[in-house]
């Protein structure tokens, strides 16, 4: 098995700055579109009651968001995976140190709250009768998966590596013959 590259996530300041750059520019364009969406159409009321639900379930969307990643990661690794949790540089983050996972199922842990996580926000804010409530939160929650979506388009990047490692720092890519 030969290590192709080691990303340090934490300590790595222009990944940092890519992924928060990334994150503007989702929720610059989901901003626009949702602007533009509740002059065009029919919507509902934006009230304090709407904004309180928006801050209150897109804080309430973190933690359930690290969840996700931890419940992929057991399912996905056999239920073998030990998991912790933390927080730096401003991110809340899940750990599997020493999980190694085949390239594809990696991406799905890291992609797992993305689809699962939004569209529960979305489709809870559907019952409650706030579409465009839900088309923010979805917003909301996507800008904040973009160190997910770094981590997937750097494991698509290098084709040569079969197997992902979750390490303390960011993940490891590998190839195994």
């Amino acid at each position: 098995m030969r290590r192709l590259v080691d990303i340090d996530l934490m300590d790595d300041e222009q990944l940092q700055a890519q992924m928060t750059a990334h994150s503007m520019w989702i929720l610059l364009a989901g901003v626009l579109l949702g602007v533009l969406a509740a002059v065009v159409l029919p919507h509902e009321e934006i009230s304090l009651l709407w904004l309180a639900l928006l801050v209150g379930m897109s804080v309430a969307a973190l933690p359930i968001h690290e969840l996700v990643h931890a419940l992929a990661f057991k399912l996905l690794s056999g239920f073998s995976a030990k998991i912790s949790f933390g927080f730096k540089s401003g991110m809340l983050y899940t750990c599997a140190a020493g999980t190694m996972l085949p390239r594809g199922r990696f991406c799905a842990v890291l992609l797992a709250p993305s689809v699962v996580v939004t569209s529960a926000l979305f489709a809870c804010a559907v019952a409650l009768g706030m579409p465009l409530l839900g088309w923010f939160l979805a917003v909301a929650h996507l800008a904040g998966c973009t160190g997910d979506f770094g981590y997937v388009r750097i494991i698509a990047n290098e084709p040569r590596s079969n197997l992902v490692q979750d390490t303390d720092r960011g993940i490891a890519l590998f190839y195994d013959e």
